[in-house]
């Protein structure tokens, strides 16, 4: 099995149009949470959220993921665009939210449509691999595309995610669902959006293009869990346990995790749940409840977390504020998917 390696990252949250601002601006607790300008809930108030700054609220739909989505993996495609006379051809691994109210299948297979053909970027998409399953998508696309170089399918691929709540029926379900951040729920949180994309090579692809390796993925799993939100059951994160420890073994090392990043987002069920975890496997961490929950500032970005966490950590490791090179990023989907992924980032030779 090759190892492989996250040479470039790109991003588009609420907080930044790029991997930088949008980690820096996380960096300083800046928040994106604003009032929408024209959408209300159910209580005839504007639904809080944290939009983007720059698209048309008017845009909603796929159409919104799509624009969302192609500048976030043109970024993460720039460190090929000088073999542009070679047409790289590489596939594309992608998260996105489930089919929900709001977002169908058809919906699905438009932002898979597009995505195949990403803007005029000399990157080529050969195959577009998809994981819908809302916030475990993304990590769950990262690890299809570390798999996918370790076992020689590929030289160098793109892993990434899309979401964005912003949408009247998806809105109206949330609020109808007690989920919304400035309604009755005591336990609700601010629906967000954005992409995340990682592009990912070989070691034999980073030594071709001179791509410096920015993370090195070590371990990945995925757990079920069977006590869903939004039910009667009383959920103790047995699912969330299975993919945390098989994660962490599968390193094959008995170094700790350095950093946790996740999407627990203001509701008791992903805090509770993540609880249970510390009480069983604690061992494995530096400081298990020293967490790092992002949504605090750029909203509940879905599908997109797993590869803006990835993109969080790669940040905080070149600017010389991460607390150890291993860290582990998980989400946990609505539907009991949930994903744990181990990696390292590196320290660059040269900080500045």
């Amino acid at each position: 099995m090759r190892p492989a390696y996250v040479v470039a990252t790109g991003a588009r949250t609420a907080l930044g149009l790029d991997d930088t601002s949008s980690a820096a601006a996380v960096r300083a607790g800046i928040s994106a949470a604003r009032e929408h300008p024209f959408m209300i809930n159910l209580a005839a108030r504007p639904v809080i959220g944290a939009l983007d700054a720059l698209l048309n609220p008017a845009l909603m739909g796929p159409p919104r993921l799509v624009q969302l989505a192609q500048r976030a993996f043109e970024d993460a495609c720039a460190a090929l665009h000088h073999a542009q006379e070679e047409r790289i051809r590489l596939p594309l691994f992608l998260g996105l939210p489930p089919e929900r109210p709001g977002f169908a299948a058809d919906d699905i297979a438009f932002v898979r449509q597009a995505m195949s053909r990403p803007g005029a970027s000399p990157i080529l998409v050969s195959e577009v691999h998809l994981s819908c399953h809302g916030h475990a998508s993304g990590l769950v696309a990262l690890a299809r595309a570390a798999r996918a170089i370790a076992t020689g399918a590929c030289e160098v691929c793109v892993a990434g995610g899309v979401d964005s709540y912003f949408e009247p029926d998806t809105l109206d379900w949330l609020d109808a669902s007690l989920q919304l951040a400035g309604t009755a729920s005591r336990s609700p949180f601010v629906p967000g959006e954005g992409a995340g994309f990682c592009l990912l090579a070989s070691e034999a692809a980073c030594a071709r293009w001179q791509l410096a390796p920015m993370a090195r993925m070590r371990g990945a799993a995925v757990g079920r869990e069977t006590c869903l939100i939004k039910t009667d059951d009383t959920c103790i994160g047995r699912g969330l346990t299975a993919a945390v420890r098989a994660a962490a073994n599968a390193t094959g090392e008995e170094t700790k995790i350095n950093d946790v990043i996740c999407d627990i987002n203001g509701e008791r069920y992903r805090s509770e749940e993540w609880g249970f975890v510390c009480l069983r496997l604690g061992r494995y961490f530096d400081d298990a409840i020293g967490y790092r929950a992002p949504a605090d500032c750029w909203g509940d970005v879905g599908a997109a977390s797993g590869p803006l966490f990835v993109m969080l950590a790669c940040q905080a490791a070149a600017r010389g504020y991460s607390p150890g090179p291993r860290t582990m990023a998980w989400a946990s989907s609505e539907d009991g998917l949930r994903c744990a992924l181990v990696f390292d980032t590196v320290q660059p030779a040269v900080f500045g």
